[in-house]
Formats: C-alpha cells, sequence, structure tokens
C-alpha cells in the first residue's frame, strides 16, 4: 500500500509539473558538406558553453547532411564529428530559432590509424573520484555477460567463479546508477552495456554500502533522431557449445525517445573441481581426497523498454522496464575416498545430483528530472520497484563403493527445492542549487524496502516415498528498510582547486526469522553517519593531486545471513550465519593524474581499516563435516598502490597497464580461536589495442592476480590471456568478430586453508578455452561507427 500510494504522488507531481513547464522549444538547425557532397550520419553534439563535457542533445546528419536539434535561450557549443572527416566545433548564441546554414567538413588526410589512437586514449576517460571505461573499447568479451566484461576492466579483479573484488574488497554494483533486483552481474549480456564507471571513493551522494567502492554498469540507450535498428547473432566452442543473440530497435522524434532491446545468452559448460583434507583429530578418517565433474547448461534472456518523454527543454520523464529470465541445469558427480591415518582404504561414496533452476525478475523504474530557472539548480526524482521468483530443484543419489569403485547396497535417495521471492523498492531525490558562482549545495534522500521469502525443504527417500527431513529443511523470511540522507558541499574556488565535503545518514532495519526453527530470529536497527571528504588541486586540466576520506559500512545481505545449509557436497558443506554484525570501514586516498605526449599516469595510495570484518570461516565438525560459514572477526587493514598507465608506442598501437599491490592483515578470533593472517597481493593487467586498418582492429588482454588472504589462509593465484578481433564488412554496416577467450587455457582458481585440527586444499578449473565469432548488422539509415562498436565488442 505504501508503495502504491509514493508511486502515484510522485506521478502526480510529474504530471503537474509538465502542465507548469511545458513550453516550445527553439530549434537548431543546419546542413553538413564536404567539398562533393552532403555528410551522411555525421555526429552532431550539442554542449552549453558553461560545460563542454556533458552532452545535452545529439542528432545524425540525414541524406542530405541535414540536421535539427532543439533548445532554450543560452549560449552553447556544438561539434560535429565523423570518420574520416576532421572535427568542427562552432559556439553560438540561442535566442530564437537559429539556422546556422551550410557548414563545410574538411577530409582528414591522415592515417586513420592516428585517428584511432586519439579514440584509444579515451580507453580509461579519469574523474576524481575513479574512471569510465567504454564497453565499446572491449574486444575480447563477445557473446559474455557483464563479468566477462569486468574482467577486462583496469583495476578489477574477477576470479573464476565470478566473485568481483576492487583493490581486495567486494564493490557495491549498481545499474544505471541504482540498486537493481538483478543481483548478479552474469545475468546481464556485455552487449547491453555502454560504459563501466569506477567509483573507489565514493561521496556523501552515493550509498555508505561500498566498502570496495562502487560499479555502476550503465546501459545502452539510443538518443539519435530517426529509427535505429541493430541484429547480432553469435556462436562458438569451448568443451561444449555456446552461443547469443540480440536485437535492438529505437525511435526518436520530437519530445520522445523509444527504444526496445531483446538479447539471449545460451551455453554449455563444465567444470572439475579437486578436493584434499586432512583431518587430525580423526584418525580412521583421516585423508579425504574428492573429484568432482559439473555439466552445467546455462540460458538467459532479456528485455529492456525505455521511454523517454521531453515535456520540455526543463522536464523530462524516463520509463524503464526491464525483464530477466534465467534458467540453469546442472548435472554433477562427485566421488569422495577416505583413507585413515595409516595410509589404508576406509570408505569410498560417489554421489549424483541433478539440479534444475529457474528465475524471472521484472523491473520496472521511472525518473522525472526538472531544471529550475535559476542556472544550476535541478532535482531529480527516482522510483523503482523489482519482483522475482526462483526456482531450484535437487535430485541426489548417494552410491556406497569399495576401494575399486563397485557400487555396496542400496542407493541412498535425496531431494530438495528452494523457492524464493525476492522484492526491492527504491526511492530517491536529489536536489542540487548553486550557492553561488563557485559553491553548489547537493542533497538528497533514498530510501530501499526489501524482503525475500525462502522455502527450503529436505527430503529422504523411506520405503518408496519421500519424507520431510525436519531438521534440515526451513522456511526464512527476511526484510530490511534503508532510510538514508545526505548533505553535500561542491565548491570550486579557482581554477586550480575543488572540493566537496558531505554528510550522509543512515537508519537500517532488518530482520529475520526461521518458521521452521524459533531459535533462529534476529531484529536489529542501527544508525550511523558518514563522513566524506574530496580535495583535488589541478596544475592543468588533466594533470592534478587527489586527496579523500570516506567513513563506509559493508552491511551483510541476504544470502550472509540465510543459516539454510547447503548439502550438494556432504562432506563439505556451506551456509549463511543470521548473526552477522554489519563491517565498518574508514577508507583514505592519496592520488596523482599526469598526462604527457603519448602517455598518462594515474597514480594511488590508499589504506582501509576495517571493525568487525565479515570474512568465510571453516569449522570442522567432530563427524568429518567441514562447514563453511560467514563470520565476524576482530580488525583488519589493507594499504597499497595502484598504478593506470596508457602509452602509445606507435600510430597504430596502444597499451594500457594497470598494476595494484596491497598488504592485507587480519587479526581476531572466532569461536575462541585466534585468526591472524598477513599477505602481500598484487594484481596486474595488460590491454593492448592494434589499428590494422581502417576497418580492423585487434586486442590482446593479460591478466594476473596473485593469492590474495582469507583468515585461515589464502586463495590461489589466477591468470588468462584473452584475444579480440573485429572487422566491418558489407561497407560498414556490418561486423564480423572473433574472440578467444583463456589462449592457453590457464584460468584456474582454488584456495589452502588450515587450522590446528585440518589442512584443505581445493582447485577449480573451469572450461574458460573457447572461441566465439560474432556477426552484427544495422539496418536502414541507422548506422553510426559508435553504435556499431558498441554492440558488436561486447556481443
Amino acid at each position: 500500500m505504501l508503495i502504491k500510494k509514493t508511486f502515484g504522488s510522485l506521478l502526480l507531481t510529474f504530471l503537474t509539473s509538465l502542465s507548469i513547464f511545458a513550453q516550445s522549444p527553439l530549434s537548431i538547425q543546419g546542413k553538413l558538406r564536404d567539398k562533393q557532397a552532403p555528410v551522411e550520419f555525421a555526429n552532431v553534439l550539442l554542449y552549453a558553453q558553461s560545460d563542454t563535457v556533458k552532452l545535452l542533445k545529439s542528432a545524425v546528419s540525414d541524406s542530405l547532411g541535414q540536421f535539427k536539434l532543439t533548445a532554450s535561450n543560452g549560449n552553447y557549443l556544438i561539434k560535429f564529428q565523423m570518420m574520416g572527416y576532421e572535427p568542427k566545433r562552432i559556439a553560438f548564441r540561442v535566442q530564437e530559432n537559429t539556422d546556422l546554414g551550410t557548414m563545410m567538413l574538411t577530409e582528414d588526410n591522415r592515417l586513420l590509424a592516428s585517428v584511432e589512437v586519439v579514440s584509444q586514449k579515451e580507453l580509461v576517460q579519469k574523474t576524481t573520484q575513479g574512471f569510465i571505461i567504454k564497453a565499446k573499447d572491449n574486444l575480447t568479451q563477445a557473446g559474455g555477460s557483464a563479468t566477462d566484461l569486468l574482467k577486462s576492466v583496469p583495476t578489477v579483479v574477477v576470479d573464476a567463479d565470478g566473485a568481483i573484488t576492487v583493490r581486495g574488497k567486494g564493490p557495491l554494483i549498481l545499474i544505471n546508477g541504482r540498486t537493481s533486483g538483478i543481483s548478479s552481474t552474469d545475468l546481464i549480456p556485455a552487449s547491453s552495456v555502454e560504459s563501466v564507471e569506477i567509483i573507489n571513493n565514493p561521496s556523501a551522494q552515493y550509498d555508505a554500502d561500498s566498502e570496495g567502492g562502487i560499479i555502476n554498469i550503465k546501459l545502452k540507450k539510443v538518443t539519435t533522431g530517426g529509427t535505429n535498428a541493430m541484429a547480432l547473432i553469435g556462436g562458438g566452442m569451448g568443451a561444449k557449445a555456446r552461443g547469443s543473440s540480440a536485437f535492438s530497435i529505437n525511435h526518436q522524434s520530437g519530445k520522445w525517445n523509444i527504444g526496445l532491446n531483446y538479447d539471449m545468452k545460451y551455453s554449455e559448460r563444465t567444470r572439475a573441481a579437486n578436493t584434499t583434507r586432512t583431518s587430525f583429530n580423526q584418525p580412521l578418517n583421516y585423508l579425504l581426497t574428492q573429484g568432482r565433474q559439473d555439466n552445467r547448461t546455462e540460458q538467459t534472456q532479456n528485455l529492456k523498454l525505455n521511454i523517454d518523454y521531453a515535456a520540455s527543454d526543463r522536464d523530462v520523464i524516463n520509463l524503464e522496464f526491464i525483464g530477466n529470465l534465467e534458467g540453469q541445469d546442472n548435472d554433477e558427480t562427485l566421488t569422495s575416498r577416505f583413507a585413515s591415518q595409516w595410509g589404508s582404504f576406509t570408505s569410498r561414496n560417489r554421489r549424483e545430483s541433478f539440479e534444475v533452476e529457474k528465475a524471472l525478475i521484472g523491473e520496472f523504474a521511472i525518473t522525472y528530472a526538472h531544471q529550475f530557472a535559476s542556472k544550476g539548480e535541478k532535482i531529480v526524482w527516482n522510483a523503482s520497484t523489482s519482483i522475482g521468483k526462483e526456482n531450484q530443484d535437487t535430485g541426489i543419489i548417494t552410491n556406497a563403493q569399495n576401494e575399486s569403485g563397485s557400487a555396496l547396497g542400496i542407493p541412498f535417495m535425496q531431494r530438495t527445492y528452494s523457492y524464493q521471492k525476492p522484492q526491492t523498492t527504491n526511492l530517491k531525490v536529489d536536489y542540487v542549487k548553486p550557492l553561488s558562482e563557485k559553491v553548489k549545495l547537493e542533497t538528497g534522500y533514498k530510501g530501499i524496502i526489501r524482503s525475500t521469502n525462502i522455502d527450503y525443504q529436505n527430503q529422504t527417500l523411506v520405503g518408496g516415498n519421500y519424507v520431510k527431513n525436519a531438521a534440515l529443511s526451513n522456511v526464512f523470511d527476511f526484510h530490511e528498510q534503508v532510510h538514508a540522507a545526505y548533505v553535500q558541499i561542491k565548491s570550486e574556488p579557482s581554477k586550480a582547486w575543488k572540493y566537496d565535503i558531505g554528510l550522509r545518514a543512515e537508519q537500517v532495519n532488518n530482520s529475520g526469522s526461521s518458521v521452521s526453527n524459533s531459535s533462529i530470529s534476529f531484529q536489529r536497527n542501527y544508525f550511523n553517519l558518514f563522513p566524506t571528504a574530496n580535495l583535488a588541486y589541478f596544475m592543468n586540466p588533466s594533470d592534478f593531486v587527489k586527496f579523500s576520506y570516506s567513513r563506509r559500512i559493508n552491511r551483510p545481505g541476504l544470502g550472509a545471513l540465510n543459516p539454510m545449509i547447503d548439502i550438494t557436497d556432504s562432506l563439505n558443506q556451506h551456509g549463511g550465519n543470521p548473526y552477522l554484525k554489519p563491517e565498518l570501514v574508514h577508507a583514505l586516498e592519496l592520488g596523482y593524474n599526469k598526462e604527457g605526449e603519448g602517455w598518462s599516469l594515474s597514480s594511488s595510495a590508499f589504506y582501509r581499516l576495517s571493525s568487525n570484518i565479515i570474512r568465510p570461516f571453516i569449522e570442522m565438525k567432530a563427524n568429518g563435516v567441514a562447514l563453511t560459514t560467514p563470520q565476524n572477526f576482530g580488525n583488519g587493514s589493507t594499504y597499497g598502490l595502484e598504478e593506470i598507465f596508457n602509452y602509445f608506442p606507435t600510430k597504430f598501437w596502444s597499451v594500457n597497464t594497470s598494476v595494484s599491490i596491497f598488504d592485507q592483515k587480519i587479526d581476531g578470533n572466532v569461536s575462541s580461536m585466534d585468526v591472524a593472517n598477513e599477505v602481500v597481493s598484487w594484481y596486474g593487467k595488460m590491454i593492448h589495442n592494434f589499428t590494422l586498418s581502417k576497418t580492423t582492429k585487434l586486442q590482446v588482454i593479460g591478466a594476473y592476480n596473485s593469492p590474495t588472504a582469507m583468515p585461515q589462509g589464502t586463495r590461489m593465484s589466477v591468470y588468462n590471456v584473452d584475444l579480440g578481433f573485429q572487422t566491418k564488412i558489407l561497407k560498414g554496416k556490418g561486423g564480423l568478430g572473433i574472440v578467444i577467450s583463456d589462449v592457453f587455457n590457464m584460468q584456474k582458481s582454488g584456495n589452502i586453508a588450515s587450522a590446528s585440527n585440518f589442512q584443505l586444499e581445493r582447485t577449480f578449473k573451469v572450461d574458460t578455452r573457447a572461441v566465439f565469432i560474432t556477426f552484427a548488422y544495422s539496418f536502414a539509415n541507422i548506422f553510426k561507427e559508435s553504435l556499431l562498436e558498441n554492440q558488436f565488442s561486447n556481443d
């Protein structure tokens, strides 16, 4: 009821505002030519003279070279860009309908490679809080997901299980700047991503639940005039087949912009895992060796609809719907063998599980932005809600075996099911008010309301009927509300200095209860203040020094709090911990950015001090079962250096190198057991881009992640090399790409852990080496260089 009332109020506000602020915009038109003919498909970009970074409007010249834009009174800068022509810009003032007349574009006679190098230099667009990378600049993740795309983003680490970290910590993932019900980047095709923004030091306007910074994934939305359409199909082979397809259509006319996107990804994957565990206190079951083989089939489908309505030059409404349908089938075989302390055979079994998983998520968002008559004053309202349904059914057959592997006795039959209904609602408003020419006030509110119900049941076959195992079954309810308000002052007292100081206040109320086990129940209410400060000194527009401080929090989510135990591997189980406390973090960073002729460097020194740190903890039970759950340890600290270096050895070759080295220290205790570990870790990534011709590019990416610290051990190193190739065909309207991932088949992962009563080593290998081929085609008058590169290079 609260959500319905809120949406109703917002909609009424929007409609009322439209009637108040609607006005007829002024037109800006003109014509582009070269020495011989009109110039078609040129990019026409409109900026305010006061801010030549933020794009206000864009259009594409038609077959006669004509273009048309709309704007209100003011001073503007218009840019014209087209491959093969020198960029052109004109400054002018709009007081009435404006005709810029015919403008001549000059052909660029330099080698195209030199033009491409300029574009490649923007692989990393630096900001005072991090950097932005365009998805179109990545050629090596065709047919992949946003998780695969992040593997190619500098300073971001993605392990073989898809876990994402930045500087050794998990970041907050935002979709189009908001908390999304689509919680996994595996569900987002790389083809639908426009750009990835890394925010290492979020200011007060961002969620405080960003211990490892923020990764904001911006989805594509075409805004050029006319009708645009694109289709893509791809297929490949790793250990097994995989494929993808995508289609998008967009129409922009007058005040309306409507776009529809559909994409599908299908893959058959294999994974092998090997475990060796020594239990010092179990002489008969002293040594456990396990071998596991997974055969997984994955399908993901996405549908995205966006509608933009520009009621006036000051008022814009955006509606967005995202639907996601996911399916996974997994056939897993696990063989376990026990040996005694003296090396003799003890027991052996073979466990087969057949898992079927289906998930459906629908997300709706509405945004209203109003620009006041006062310069720079604006307000943005946003409301979104997502509702999902997830089902997982698993059948498990366990056969006891003799030493040679022959079956003994009757198989032990089990089955489990898990039904989940998550729901997330966001309400957000941001207001900006200039206090003077150089100082502005930013303030706002954000509310997150989420809940889920998980019904998990374990059953055992007894006498021909499946009987519920009450000890392993559960129904878990979780509810959480986060209410936050922030205020922030931003100032540029001079061309050299820029700073912002902010404070965010957050009230969190969450509760969880187990219907099947009344002893598991919790309710937490806590309030925190999160100050932030950023200071930057610019020696020139591209060279600057920055300092930042922020206080953050790592709130345990549903996955960490859910007490249900996964018994797929009955000897190595894992589950959540409903009694986790939030982790609090102090973060500092000192950075330096420098650009030279043919090179640029971004250098940062960072430090984090954490309390109540949350890490996985392995407990060896008396029955020989190793149970892994997240636990609060004592304190943790991380300090290190991060370098991003761009270099252009030749006109056709650019190199981006990112390296981070940091020391992680964990010091605390769990279950009366002291835990202390300190590991120096580092990771590096090198991206080579080659412009082979006017229409052909090659990309080579190599990455290495060293061992990282765990409370009871270390995660093993991970490394790989990927290749991407793209060329334009069919007079530039088509694109052909080839990707080879994990060229040398070296990418594997694992961990080593130990305590006083056990030692464990586990390795994983997924079929990461694969070849994938894609073909993309743009229809009608819609071909644009950036559109094809964006869609093609990612999927």
